[in-house]
């Protein structure tokens, strides 16, 4: 899924009950966990798709920033899929942004 929008990206998942799918935040480096019920995991991603930071299982009441990111990815921590590891490459291939 896709956030380029101020109020998809403020949503974040907030909004979202847990499944396997992860969310772009588009124009993000500031992500916070206010009102979250499930822990996620955070993924900051630079201009040339690259991971500079990644976050397993993010508590509630939580803010990360990371200056050097332009997007974020994000996903319920519940997903037992392979999360990114820094270094790795964010490719996006299709996508449906996130109305809210």
């Amino acid at each position: 899924m896709l956030a380029t929008r101020t109020r998809s990206k403020a949503a974040g998942l907030l909004l979202s009950g847990p499944s396997d799918k992860a969310l772009l935040l588009v124009s993000c480096n500031d992500v916070h966990t206010v009102g979250m019920r499930h822990a996620i995991d955070v993924a900051f991603v630079d201009r040339l798709g690259r991971v500079v930071e990644a976050h397993r299982s993010v508590g509630p009441l939580r803010r990360l920033r990371n200056a050097k990111a332009v997007a974020v990815v994000e996903r319920f921590a519940s997903c037992d899929a392979p999360w990114f590891a820094e270094g790795d490459q964010v490719v996006i291939s299709g996508g449906r942004e996130v109305a809210r």
